[in-house]
């Protein structure tokens, strides 16, 4: 009598791409997406050498899209079974899709993408005074998102100045919190990889995700269907 042995799935390789130059930033996300996914994935960081410090403009955002794809086009083997742009507004995302061999995941897109499965209003939380316009152009990029959105709260920081002061920069986030839960609490977004881990030291009473969590399921979501993003 033969047997039959089950073999687990192999873990999904996802390479996490910052477009900006700080690496502790790499990092963060790194260990948030590790703590989310567990033994089903395996992580690599690629930090663009070139990008900004932190992307908190448009002229940054700008930057670190042609940073993001010089970064990329220097890796030799891509190695991984898919990218994660892991900048919040997905700075030069359709670039990166037409250069990349694999698919390329936006956390912004992911989050948005969510909402509209849901069909609830959703709100995103986000570092960076000029981060409200862009990302209601990057919402807008999706036919019905724009009237689910509630709105786009902006904190007066960077995710590099919150990277360098997390207990403030939690205090900042769970008081702009608050004030949500007091308008009537919405499904809410953390839009931004420098809020990677702070979803468990956060209070909400609705619903909160952040892109990372968004862009792990739509990891999974090809892995079952074995489509590419568009």
């Amino acid at each position: 009598m033969s047997s039959v042995v089950a073999h687990a799935p192999r873990p999904r390789r996802l390479l996490v791409l910052n477009p900006n130059r700080t690496a502790a930033m790499t990092e963060g996300v790194l260990a948030r997406l590790q703590q989310l996914a567990g033994e089903r994935i395996v992580l690599r960081g690629l930090t663009a050498p070139d990008g900004p410090p932190v992307i908190a403009t448009r002229e940054a955002f700008a930057a670190g899209a042609a940073a993001a794809q010089r970064a990329l086009a220097g890796v030799s083997d891509v190695w991984a079974d898919a990218v994660l742009l892991a900048c919040y507004g997905d700075p030069g995302l359709d670039a990166l899709r037409a250069q990349s061999p694999v698919p390329v995941l936006g956390m912004a897109e992911s989050s948005v993408r969510d909402a509209l499965a849901r069909g609830r209003p959703f709100h995103i939380l986000t570092a960076g005074r000029e981060w409200g316009p862009i990302l209601r152009d990057t919402v807008a990029r999706h036919p019905g998102a724009t009237t689910l959105l509630d709105g786009v709260t902006t904190l007066d920081t960077t995710g590099l100045a919150a990277s360098q002061d997390r207990a403030g920069f939690v205090r900042q986030v769970q008081a702009a919190l608050d004030a949500l839960a007091a308008a009537g609490a919405p499904d809410c977004v953390l839009g931004g990889a420098g809020f990677a881990g702070l979803e468990d030291r956060l209070h909400y009473p609705g619903r909160l995700t952040d892109g990372l969590r968004t862009a792990l399921a739509a990891l999974d979501a090809l892995e079952a269907t074995g489509e590419r993003p568009r």
